[in-house]
């Protein structure tokens, strides 16, 4: 018994340094673990608290998040290309994790072909900036991702919308418009545009004197884009753009070759054989009153010192609706080889460029127009009439087709308008014509000389 007592006693000791070994670990380990979970320094804890929750409960900065580089392809005009380096510059100095390296090509087809060999072979530039047409050119060889949630298409102009669309789904995004008509008249001798054709059409009647060539308005007739809109302006349209199918026998088209028919040869107030560069000179003289003529021949007009109003065509003639110009643009594609961190930067980008600030920047700086719908809210839009008036047309016009499909049209309805003012067909006649001779243009089965009968 003694000798267990003395193995008891033997082995108290021990305890005593193993429980003070424990206790002392214990207590090391919980000073850690505080530190881990809430790192303060010693003597600040009422700031270091105030600090956390000024720089939003742990959220990442643009200063702290991981440095990303992107890559955008252009092929713009060299105006349009210094303004693209401005806003990349700006972006990058508000975005410092964000690196954009640009190529710029000559032409959009070399950007579209040496692009689909990059894409394919899983590379390329992240970010595209070209026309509406690369959406044709591109989406059909798999190499642009679909646009889901990057853009809300109800901001832009319905005319670049429905531009936007391959088999109904989005795969560019819009970012400037441009390569639109408008009515522009004298502000020497006109006061306020007409509303409706019946107001210019009485106009040119005071004021029309050909032996003087003293017009009140003037038509480009010969060319099929001035003749386009009117179709619109009955309320149709040439083209489905869901299926790209032509759509030119309809009322609406022989309602627009009725109208030219009624101008030339009832009312003989238009002459035919007068080309585009006599009409505009014509117009800087003040001898035609109004044309309808580019958006893009605003500098020219400046340049000349003419005063100048810009405004939409006016309603069609015996129709409630305004005539639907052609309308084309730039916007961003984006590789389908894009994803994680550079996709978040393209968006990023992309959201920048869509801005008011830049989107009115852009105006002032080139010679394009912005593509935010309401944008003419803004007071630096509607303080300048020329920007102002020219974006109303805007808003009315309708996507200009993909080339080789207006190319057709163009060659149909060209043909046949000349046909119907020199009364060799009937307006009822050349719709069912135009649709037919575009549907065997666009086949191949016809050449346009056999179209216009010159063969």
């Amino acid at each position: 018994m003694v000798g267990n007592m003395l193995k008891v006693k033997s082995r108290a000791p021990v305890r005593l340094i193993i429980m003070s070994i424990a206790l002392s670990l214990f207590f090391l380990l919980n000073n850690t673990s505080c530190n881990l979970i809430n790192p303060q320094v010693e003597g600040d804890m009422g700031k270091a608290e105030e600090e956390v929750v000024e720089e939003g409960d742990g959220e990442i900065t643009a200063s702290e998040k991981l440095p990303t580089r992107i890559t955008l392809w252009d092929c713009l005009d060299p105006k349009e290309r210094f303004a693209l380096m401005e806003s990349v510059d700006n972006f990058m100095a508000e975005y410092g994790h964000i690196d954009i390296e640009t190529r710029h090509f000559r032409n959009q087809e070399e950007l579209e072909d040496q692009f689909e060999a990059a894409s394919l072979a899983g590379a390329g530039p992240e970010l595209l900036l070209l026309d509406f047409d690369g959406v044709q050119r591109l989406v059909p060889g798999n190499v642009i991702k679909e646009i889901v949630d990057e853009a809300d298409y109800s901001l832009f102009l319905e005319g670049l919308v429905e531009i936007s669309e391959y088999n109904n789904r989005n795969y560019i995004i819009p970012f400037r418009s441009f390569d639109f008509l408008a009515l522009f008249y004298n502000k020497d001798l006109i006061d306020k545009p007409p509303m409706d054709f019946e107001e210019v059409i009485e106009y040119c009647k005071e004021v029309n004197n050909f032996r003087e060539l003293t017009y009140g308005f003037l038509l480009n007739a010969s060319e099929p884009d001035w003749i386009i809109p009117f179709i619109g302006g009955y309320e149709d349209w040439i083209v489905d753009y869901s299926s790209n199918s032509l759509n030119l026998d309809t009322k609406a088209t022989e309602k627009t070759m009725e109208f030219l028919t009624y101008m030339y040869n009832e009312e003989k107030i238009l002459p035919y054989d007068i080309e585009y560069e006599e009409i505009n000179e014509l117009f800087k003289s003040g001898n035609a009153h109004m044309i309808i003529n580019n958006i893009r021949s605003i500098k020219e007009y400046q340049e000349a010192g003419l005063n100048f109003g810009v405004s939409k065509i006016p309603r069609a003639w015996e129709g409630n609706k305004y005539p639907t110009p052609l309308i084309s643009g730039l916007g961003f594609m984006i590789n389908v080889n894009c994803y994680g961190s550079e996709l978040e930067a393209v968006n990023e980008f992309i959201q920048y460029m869509l801005t008011e600030e830049v989107q009115i920047g852009w105006t002032s700086n080139t010679d394009t127009f912005p593509v935010l719908k309401n944008i003419d809210r803004d007071e630096v839009i509607r303080n300048d009439d020329i920007v102002y008036n020219a974006f109303q047309q805007a808003k009315v016009c309708r996507g200009k087709p993909h080339e080789e499909l207006i190319r057709v049209i163009r060659d149909a309805i060209r043909d046949n308008v000349k046909n119907v003012i020199s009364g060799d067909i009937l307006p009822a006649e050349a719709a069912l014509k135009i649709q037919e001779d575009a549907l065997r243009l666009r086949s191949g089965t016809i050449s346009v000389e056999e179209a216009d009968g010159t063969e």
